[in-house]
């Protein structure tokens, strides 16, 4: 279980995210929904420790987690646009994650190549890649080490349909053990795959 508890957050002086109170169980998918600027990244971020809140906290477990670099535990997350090194190949990248990552050296990379149908991108230099393939390769980054808890920002943007669907299927299978929150500004993107769906609007839950 994850949830974060009268969340708070100013930037600028101004009041980024107001009084959010959320509880996510596994077993679920959460869809967190909202125009551009409306928060809901801000509370991914928080969930995932990547900000750290003025008010409130964020439990896993009934834990609280101590924010800012201080990152929930067997979690996949993949946040605003995927950032990999530019000059080695999509193939590169993968293999350097795998290197890196105790939970993924045993992972078939292959699989996942075929996963998106990415063998043809397989020897390009990620500055090179298209926006849709990298978003793939930054879910492949968020899934290979078969992570309980994932969070990923507007996963289906710059995809194509046969991806999204295959997208949707492996989301599904991570949340019959684990707990995946997504976001989107647009409700029809995740309506159909998501178990909840929360509103959000200038930084708070509406």
């Amino acid at each position: 279980m994850l949830r974060i508890e009268h969340g708070r957050k100013l930037y600028k002086g101004n009041l980024v995210l107001d009084d959010i109170n959320l509880t996510f169980k596994e077993g679920n998918i959460y869809g967190l929904v909202g125009i551009n600027g409306s928060g809901k990244t801000l509370i991914l971020k928080a969930l995932a420790g990547y900000i750290k809140l003025d008010e409130g906290a964020v439990y896993q477990d009934d834990k609280k987690i101590r924010q800012y670099h201080n990152y929930i535990e067997d979690a996949g997350v993949l946040i605003e646009n995927p950032e990999f090194i530019a000059h080695l190949t999509l193939l590169q990248n993968l293999e350097l994650l795998r290197s890196i990552s105790p939970k993924a050296r045993d992972i078939d990379l292959a699989f996942w190549l075929d996963v998106y149908h990415l063998h043809q991108f397989s020897q390009t230099a990620f500055k090179h890649l298209s926006l849709g393939t990298k978003k793939k390769l930054g879910l492949i980054q968020a899934l290979m080490h078969h992570p309980k808890i994932l969070i990923l920002d507007e996963p289906m943007n710059a995809l194509d349909d046969r991806s999204v669907e295959q997208t949707k299927k492996l989301l599904l299978d991570v949340s019959k053990n684990g707990l995946v929150i997504l976001s989107s500004h647009l409700k029809t993107d995740i309506e159909d795959l998501c178990d909840e769906v929360v509103h959000v609007a200038e930084g708070k839950i509406v």
